[in-house]
C-alpha cells in the first residue's frame, strides 16, 4: 500500500474510537447535571485531553496488532454491558449504574480498538488518561452509598472525640453530634466526600505530570486524600464549636466561609507538597549519578 494511503487508513481507524468517546461522553453529561457530586464531570474531560494531548508528541510507532481474537473478545465482553445499560436507560430511567454499566463496556471497546490500530506500546502509553477519564463515571448506588455512610461516620465520631477532649460534652447519635444546646448534623456535604473527589483528582493529574517515579505519584496522592479528610474534619470541627458557643444561627452564616476556607487549604497544602516532593525528587536524581561514583572501581 502506498505511503500516503497508508497513512489516511492509520488516521481514519481512530474515527470508531472518537465515536465511542463522543457516545460515552454524552451519556455521563446528563449524570453531570443531575448530580451535584459530579458537576466537575466536564473539568474531568479537559484535564484528560490535556494527558492526551501531552502524550501525544511521544506516541509510539504502530507495532504488531493484537490478533483479531483478543480485539473480538474484547468486543464481546464489553457488549453486555453496553446493552444492559442501554436497555436499563430506555426501560426504567438513565441512573448511575446504567451510566456506570456503559463506561465499562466503552472502555472494552477502546481498548480492542486501539490494540486492533496500533499495538499494545499505543495502549499502554494512553492508559493512564483512559483511566482518569473514570473519575467523573457516577459510582452506582450500591458503591456510593457505603462510602458516603463510612465518611459521615468516621467525621462524627471524630469529632465528638475531639469535642470531649477539649471539654464541650457532646454525644453522637449515627451522623447527629448533639451537643448541650443544640445538635448538628452530618450530612453528604458535609461528609467530605466532595472535597475527597477534589483531591484524588489534583492527586492523580498533579503527580503524573510533575513526578518521574511511581513512589512520588503515589506519596503525593494519599497526602492528597490526607489533606481532604483532615480539612473536612477541622470544618465540621469548627462548625460544632461555633454551634456550641453561639447558636445554630452563628453556624449557619459561618457554614460557606469555613467551606471555602478548608477549600483553600487543601488546595495550598496540596501545592506545598507538590514543591515539596519534586524537590526531593530532584535531590536523589542528582544523587544517584554521584553516589555511583564514589564506589570504589574494582582492578582486573
Amino acid at each position: 500500500m502506498p505511503r500516503p494511503l497508508q497513512a489516511h487508513w492509520e488516521w481514519s481507524g481512530f474515527v470508531p474510537i472518537a465515536l465511542i468517546v463522543g457516545w460515552w461522553l454524552y451519556d455521563l453529561q446528563f449524570q453531570w447535571r443531575a448530580l451535584v457530586e459530579y458537576q466537575f464531570g466536564w473539568l474531568v474531560v479537559v484535564l484528560a485531553a490535556y494527558l492526551v494531548w501531552e502524550r501525544w508528541p511521544a506516541i509510539p510507532s504502530a507495532d504488531q496488532p493484537a490478533s483479531i481474537w483478543l480485539c473480538s473478545a474484547l468486543v464481546l465482553i464489553g457488549t453486555p454491558f453496553v446493552l444492559v445499560a442501554e436497555l436499563y436507560k430506555q426501560a426504567i430511567a438513565n441512573t448511575p449504574a446504567a451510566s456506570f454499566s456503559l463506561s465499562i463496556g466503552c472502555g472494552f471497546f477502546l481498548a480492542a480498538n486501539a490494540l486492533y490500530l496500533r499495538g499494545w506500546a499505543t495502549l499502554r502509553h494512553f492508559l493512564f488518561p483512559s483511566f482518569f477519564l473514570f473519575l467523573a463515571v457516577p459510582l452506582p448506588g450500591i458503591l456510593w452509598s457505603p462510602v458516603v455512610l463510612t465518611l459521615k461516620e468516621f467525621i462524627t465520631s471524630l469529632n465528638v472525640e475531639t469535642l470531649n477532649l477539649i471539654g464541650i460534652p457532646a454525644a453522637q447519635q449515627a451522623n447527629v453530634i448533639r451537643l448541650p444546646n443544640c445538635v448538628v448534623g452530618v450530612d453528604e456535604a458535609c461528609s467530605g466526600v466532595r472535597s475527597l473527589q477534589s483531591s484524588i483528582m489534583a492527586g492523580l493529574f498533579i503527580g503524573n505530570l510533575m513526578f518521574k517515579r511511581t513512589s512520588s505519584q503515589l506519596a503525593f496522592l494519599l497526602a492528597g486524600i490526607g489533606l481532604a479528610l483532615a480539612g473536612n474534619f477541622l470544618r465540621s470541627l469548627i462548625l460544632s464549636i461555633t454551634a456550641h458557643r453561639h447558636g445554630i444561627q452563628a453556624l449557619e452564616r459561618l457554614h460557606d466561609a469555613a467551606g471555602w476556607s478548608i477549600f483553600l487549604f487543601t488546595a495550598m497544602g496540596l501545592l506545598f507538597l507538590a514543591w515539596l516532593i519534586n524537590r526531593f525528587e530532584r535531590r536523589f536524581e542528582k544523587a544517584g549519578p554521584s553516589a555511583e561514583s564514589d564506589l570504589p572501581l574494582a582492578k582486573s
